[in-house]
């Protein structure tokens, strides 16, 4: 039996982005571990140049995905080597807006199947990567034979009856991915495995943009039920998903599998940025500002406290991620108050060597969120040696287990007290502190490809 795994939604997102969200990394990371376990019996495909064409999926060699989402991290380090900080802070314009000479480099020192991605995504890059990308291809055709450009096998011709299709990421721009499917079950003989990694536009549609509320419905509508195996990224995950399996009345022939998270993605082993990047003492939030994760309810805490305690012994807030969606009144009001005049800040798109000096240099993180799939902040913080204050809700308990302390995301008196407390008690926060360096263990990916790999078999 082999396993073929669908990252084509992993390069669609390198694509249209200059640095992978948290469920590309989960999805590379996972790639890597079940390639690291089970050799060439694992293979991965992606769509061909006609994207239109459900039945279009032709294979990738692995170390050419693994070259080029190093290159983007690597490049992305050396091109944002400073950090940003509000009061000054200009928002990073979208990909597609800017066509960053970055990402467009790292894409033509890849392999050639990378290079025709550029050439058949023109609007992800706009008009600028497009010639630059045809003016490339002339120059290498003009060097190598055209054989060089082939695809790669079709997977029609590849797999075989009994074989497995996985997709581990949110490939829901795909509209005919449904069709894919079937084609593959019915057809090839396939059968077809999909890892959730949350329900959030379902179970809560406020938080989220309207486009990706339509789109999420009617992508699991339509696959759900074709579904031969199903994974969640949690526990919590895996009760909302079959539920929900069981409120549509689709799949519930399926027990959704919970998958253990390996920690973080290997940001104790990246290099540390040589200068503090805050100079004074500071909590730190890591996450994408958006409507979810509750940034709204730190600013009231910590307005409060400089209300009620001397300026000097509140500790700045850090906010390091990039903007999201649904935050633009709490960022007018954040500007307004001048960050509180400066006890808030935000540190935009910090490289891996930025956060791993604001983990380092931190008193302790915090994470209010309301929901998640995960929690991946939580354990990174952990792995990294700092307590975390977080939501008690959803999948988060899971990420911090007892290692962690926990609150109501909706009582701001509850979310007040504790980090207070957690401030003013230095000797307790440095026995805290030591628990977790001393007592954190953390997982490794390859448990999260066992996982799949045990069920599937």
């Amino acid at each position: 039996m082999t396993l073929w795994v669908d990252i084509d939604d992993l390069l669609f997102h390198l694509l249209h982005h200059s640095r992978p969200s948290g469920i590309q990394r989960v999805v590379f990371e996972i790639c890597a571990a079940l390639r690291e376990l089970r050799g060439h019996e694992i293979q991965f495909v992606r769509r061909g140049a006609d994207s239109a064409d459900p039945r279009g999926f032709r294979t990738v060699d692995w170390s050419s995905i693994e070259a080029l989402f190093r290159q983007i991290m690597e490049g992305h380090s050396a091109q944002n080597g400073s950090s940003r900080s509000a009061g000054s802070f200009p928002v990073t314009p979208p990909i597609e807006k800017v066509a960053s000479q970055d990402v467009l480099s790292t894409f033509l020192q890849a392999e050639s199947w990378a290079l025709k991605e550029l050439v058949t995504v023109p609007r992800a890059l706009g008009h600028f990567a497009l010639d630059l990308g045809r003016a490339k291809m002339q120059e290498r055709q003009q060097e190598k034979p055209s054989a060089q450009y082939d695809e790669g096998t079709k997977l029609a011709d590849a797999a075989q009856p009994g074989d497995v299709f996985l997709t581990l990421g949110a490939p829901w721009h795909h509209a005919n991915y449904v069709q894919s499917i079937r084609w593959m079950r019915d057809e090839l003989r396939m059968s077809f495995g999909m890892l959730m990694h949350d329900l959030v536009p379902v179970r809560h549609p406020e938080w989220c943009d309207r486009g990706i509320i339509i789109t999420f419905k009617a992508w699991h509508s339509a696959i759900l039920p074709l579904a031969d195996m199903i994974f969640a990224n949690s526990d919590a995950t895996a009760r909302d998903v079959q539920s929900y399996l069981a409120e549509q009345d689709v799949g519930t022939h399926v027990t959704v599998q919970t998958v253990p998270l390996g920690t973080g993605f290997g940001l104790a082993d990246a290099p540390m940025a040589p200068e503090p990047i805050v100079q004074e003492p500071y909590v730190l939030f890591v996450s994408t500002i958006e409507a979810r994760k509750n940034h709204a309810l730190l600013f009231r805490v910590w307005r409060r406290m400089l209300e009620e305690m001397s300026a000097e012994n509140v500790p700045t807030l850090v906010f390091a991620g990039r903007e999201g969606w649904l935050v633009s009144d709490l960022m007018q009001q954040l500007e307004n108050a001048e960050w509180l005049d400066g006890k808030i800040r935000f540190i935009q798109n910090p490289t891996d060597a930025e956060l791993r000096r604001l983990y380092a240099d931190c008193s302790f993180t915090i994470f209010p969120s309301f929901f998640e799939g995960w929690g991946l902040p939580v354990t990174e913080s952990l792995s990294m040696g700092r307590p975390c204050l977080a939501s008690g809700t959803t999948s988060i308990p899971e990420a911090g287990g007892q290692l962690s302390r926990y609150f109501n995301p909706d009582n701001i008196n509850e979310a007040y007290t504790l980090i207070r407390k957690t401030i003013e008690d230095t000797e307790g926060l440095k026995a805290w502190t030591e628990q977790v360096r001393s007592e954190f263990k953390p997982v490794p990916w390859t448990e999260s490809a066992k996982a799949i790999l045990k069920f599937i078999s």
